[in-house]
């Protein structure tokens, strides 16, 4: 196997293709190169989200704290109703009504 991967890194230095794989670029040459603020990064920084049922049987959805946060941050719905009426919302929100 030693082999076969040391055959695999000649042939991409010989063809030139070494900086077209990940990781095998130098850090420093990669952070210049990336742009955190371009069309590539498609989300930014969430916190740790969940979606469970509660000992009432309500949902919740509850996102951890953040360095910002003293606390978990929790939104609850009582009904299946208001569930679905909150996805509602959000595909109007994003135009998939």
């Amino acid at each position: 196997m030693t082999g076969q991967l040391l055959d695999l890194q000649e042939a991409f230095q010989m063809t030139g293709a070494q900086s077209e794989l990940p990781g095998l670029t130098s850090k420093s040459e990669q952070e210049e190169r990336f742009d955190w603020k371009g069309s590539d990064v498609i989300i930014d920084e969430q916190p740790t989200t969940a979606v469970y049922r509660n000992t009432r049987n309500g949902i919740v959805i509850r996102q951890e704290m953040t360095g910002l946060d003293d606390e978990d941050q929790y939104v609850f719905f009582s009904t299946d109703d208001d569930v679905r009426t909150l996805i509602n919302a959000l595909k109007r929100q994003i135009g998939d009504s």
